[in-house]
């Protein structure tokens, strides 16, 4: 087999966040239905310690800050994509050794932590503030005209990257959208673009030469070369109306300039990614047409190299596994670089991708 399942302690609700602690030793876990959030030591499948935070109804995403000092909530929601509307959500900000809650933030679009752990960085409406971790209070800030769902701060601490609607001024420079205009009246409405500012001194940079469709989350690879960017189609300019597409698409940062190649999901909800501890694979969750699945790419030249797909078998000799075909799948990569840990229904799925299996 190249899996095996793994139960989190007296869990009786479903997981849906997971994220590895930088030290690569501990398991973060949010579970649904405002039950406890466990921090599990995955190697020694034990549970170290667990807290009651979130309490939000279907859940949270969860990510650590960059020395593991704190971890970021992100509330869940059981219908997360609103075709024509921006996404207000709500974070957490929490210790991530003793549970307790140090910042909340209600209806903003998007929260960062920056690398240093001195802010935690929020958009709201066309501000993107700079909140002072220990005392709370906002330090400075500025606003980007038309932002819409995601900020995102860069490793090395020097870039903020910002989305925002496409601006006219713009739009009427690129070459395509000139030479027809019902192609500028749509992409004026539906397409989205990514400016980079100094965090320095908080002045735009660049804009990336690139149109994109609704932009939910910039996610920054771990060396600050690569911007990853998840974006979704209008539901009026979806290829398939019956089928969600959600694209993932890469930003060259030491170019400035976007990659041709990039990845795609038919998950239903805004799919978790992410890539593999030495840059080499990304990780994405999609789905078949019955069942969810994640897939596993090499990252430069965008080829799949292994798929898992979730299906009721995998609970047909376990007693008290649940299952949701709808239920969403986070996962994380294992140090190695071998292995991904799932969340499916209560339990956790390790699987063993370099492992071949017998046909």
């Amino acid at each position: 087999m190249d899996y095996q399942r793994v139960k989190i302690g007296e869990a009786k609700h479903m997981i849906c966040g997971l994220d590895l602690s930088p030290d690569q030793n501990v398991l973060a876990i949010s579970s649904m239905q405002s039950f406890p959030f466990y921090l599990y030591d995955w190697r020694k499948k034990e549970k170290l310690n667990e807290f009651n935070v979130g309490n939000w109804y279907a859940g949270s995403s969860i990510r650590y800050s960059g020395s593991g000092k704190y971890i970021l909530l992100n509330q869940l929601y059981y219908l997360d994509f609103a075709p024509n509307k921006d996404r207000e959500v709500n974070f957490e900000l929490i210790d991530a050794h003793s549970g307790k809650r140090l910042k909340r933030f209600e209806n903003v679009h998007s929260v960062d932590l920056t690398y240093d752990e001195k802010y935690v960085v929020a958009l709201s409406g066309e501000e993107v503030s700079f909140y002072n971790i220990i005392s709370g209070k906002k330090e400075k800030s500025f606003t980007v005209a038309d932002a819409s769902n995601s900020v995102a701060f860069s490793p090395d601490g020097k870039f903020i990257a910002v989305s925002h609607k496409l601006y006219e001024k713009d739009a009427k420079n690129i070459a395509q959208l000139q030479r027809d205009k019902k192609s500028l009246k749509s992409a004026l409405k539906y397409k989205q673009q990514i400016s980079i500012f100094d965090s320095e001194n908080l002045t735009k940079l660049y804009t990336v030469n690139e149109l994109y469709d609704i932009i939910y989350k910039l996610k920054f690879s771990k060396d600050g070369k690569s911007l990853l960017v998840l974006h979704i189609p209008h539901a009026k300019m979806q290829n398939i109306p019956s089928s969600r597409q959600t694209y993932l698409n890469v930003i060259n940062m030491e170019t400035a300039s976007p990659r041709r190649r990039g990845f795609t999901s038919r998950a239903d909800y805004e799919p978790d990614f992410k890539m593999s501890h030495d840059g080499k694979l990304l990780g994405i969750v999609s789905k078949s047409d019955r069942f969810l699945e994640i897939h596993v790419y090499d990252f430069e030249s965008g080829k799949m190299l292994y798929r898992f797909q979730q299906s009721y078998r995998l609970f047909e000799k376990n007693e008290g596994g649940m299952f949701a075909v709808d239920s969403r799948i986070s996962f994380v990569f294992t140090p190695d670089n071998q292995s991904i840990i799932m969340t499916m229904g209560n339990h956790l799925i390790e699987w063993d991708f370099t492992k071949k299996t017998e046909k």
